[in-house]
């Protein structure tokens, strides 16, 4: 971490030296004072599609609070050390996945690859929660007398199996807000997270304002994983604590496939004042212009 700080001292470009292989630099960025930001912070909150957005923001990432509580409470240290790892190798192929469906440019339309895409994480995500509220049913447990399965023991397959599925789904939703493409500026996270960002991503091009979107993400997660801490810590059951958690992200999966079909656009350039085009899409945009006059 030491070191990440240092390579960000010397090594970060000033945004407004960032130029694509074109040529063409990103934005224009104007000076803009703290009373200016704090209006533009104000706007994120009066903006209906991020308020839309609000739940699946929340929801992102409270599988990760559900999975690492049963895997410490059900299961013993070697047999959780695997589960661990295995947790988090299966978010770096849910990132693959979720970047080849989300870039995948043999589907044209960018609303299209999101709209299949919230289809694909809602089937992993919805059977994942079915799938451990089952194996919680066949597994009862005392809280005074934790069963500590090894992963010799008959219920660990099952829960193993639901250990990668929601390990894959925890990678989906951040991929979106740091990685440059064509259309859209995403970031690099969690799969069900990952969509939520691209979709919330597609409504600007602004870098200035992507980096605000990115900032209200974030902070509306970190709540999400707070509450969902909250459900473990008030003593609840685990199938409760199920049932919340599978409710906030259902929600915020519907909300995300509304928002991908009404509000995710094929581009946002020449939309923003503050945004440069790059130099071929300037040059359609003229091509067009000259048919017009014609």
């Amino acid at each position: 971490m030491a070191a990440g700080f240092f390579v960000a001292l010397f090594t970060i470009v000033t945004p407004s030296k960032v130029r694509r292989r074109d040529g063409t630099p990103l934005a224009h960025y104007p000076h803009q004072g703290l009373w200016q930001e704090l209006k533009n912070q104000r706007q994120l909150l009066q903006d209906w599609r991020l308020l839309a957005m609000f739940v699946p923001m929340f929801a992102s990432e409270v599988p990760i609070i559900v999975m690492s509580s049963l895997n410490s409470l059900y299961f013993n240290i070697r047999t959780r050390s695997l589960n661990s790892l295995m947790f988090n190798v299966m978010q770096i192929v849910g990132a693959i996945w979720i970047g080849l469906m989300l870039d995948n440019w043999k589907i044209a339309s960018r609303r299209t690859r999101g709209v299949v895409t919230v289809a694909a994480v809602a089937t992993l995500a919805i059977a994942g929660w079915i799938g451990l509220t089952v194996w919680l049913y066949k597994n009862p447990m005392d809280l005074l007398d934790p069963p500590l399965f090894d992963w010799t023991d008959g219920p660990f397959g099952g829960f193993f199996t639901l250990n990668l599925i929601f390990g894959m789904n925890m990678v989906t939703v951040s991929y979106i807000i740091t990685c440059y493409r064509r259309w859209s500026l995403p970031d690099s996270h969690f799969k069900y997270q990952v969509t939520v960002q691209w979709i919330i991503s597609s409504f600007s091009n602004d870098p200035e304002q992507l980096a605000r979107l990115a900032g209200l993400v974030k902070g509306v997660l970190a709540g999400g994983v707070a509450a969902a801490f909250g459900t473990e810590a008030a003593g609840l059951t685990q199938l409760h604590v199920i049932a919340y958690n599978f409710t906030v992200q259902a929600v915020g999966l519907v909300l995300m496939a509304i928002m991908a079909w009404n509000c995710v656009t094929a581009t946002n350039y020449f939309k923003e004042e503050n945004v440069i085009p790059p130099a071929a899409v300037q040059a359609e945009k003229e091509l067009e212009k000259d048919d017009r006059r014609s």
